[in-house]
């Protein structure tokens, strides 16, 4: 016998949705789990701070939650989804700014300090890792923003247009302007572009 769980696993987002808005609002959840990392590896990314991450995930979905009735269905869940977080971190910056970016995570510290990093094979690695992330961290958020969509959360130029409330052209503009500042400012770090 197959479990209740197992049959509305497989179940796509939009069928989740309107079983959601039908009542069974235990499904929620695995629209949760299905999304969790990627939202909170969004926000993540944005606020570069791990408790302002959470906070913004779990904002997220609360808000999307409660706006199921109003959403239409017209974009996916996941881009709605997105949308609602990216809004969240857009508020966040905006309310930081003054104070200046959050501080990295002291992941890679942690990592050379355990040995998980060959220091002298890693270091050129790490040190062009930072001068990417300067420079992304240089660009205007509207650059900054389509980058982060598109290299990091993955989306497709027609996601980020409807996460943005852009049209296509504006993202496909925005991105060739990103990537030739991004370009300029590694090369006066002295560095070449990123493989």
């Amino acid at each position: 016998m197959v479990s209740e769980r197992a049959r509305t696993a497989a179940k796509t987002d939009e069928e989740l949705v309107e079983r959601v808005r039908g009542g069974e609002t235990r499904l929620y959840a695995q629209l949760v789990e299905r999304y969790q990392d990627p939202v909170y590896s969004m926000a993540a990314r944005f606020v570069r701070a791990g408790g302002d991450a959470e906070d913004i995930a779990q904002e997220a979905f609360l808000r999307a939650y409660r706006g199921l009735a109003e959403f239409k269905g017209e974009a996916r869940f996941s881009t709605w989804l997105y949308r609602i977080t990216w809004n969240l971190c857009a508020d966040w910056m905006r309310r930081h700014r003054k104070r200046g970016r959050a501080p990295l995570s002291m992941e890679e510290a942690r990592e050379v300090a355990d040995g998980r990093v060959d220091l002298e094979g890693d270091m050129l690695l790490a040190e062009q890792r930072r001068a990417v992330r300067d420079a992304l961290d240089r660009l205007d958020e509207k650059y900054r923003v389509v980058v982060t969509l598109l290299y990091f959360q993955k989306l497709s130029y027609e996601e980020i247009a409807a996460v943005l409330d852009v049209p296509m052209k504006t993202v496909e503009t925005r991105l060739y302007r990103a990537r030739r500042l991004l370009k300029e400012s590694l090369r006066r770090a002295g560095m070449e572009e990123p493989t």
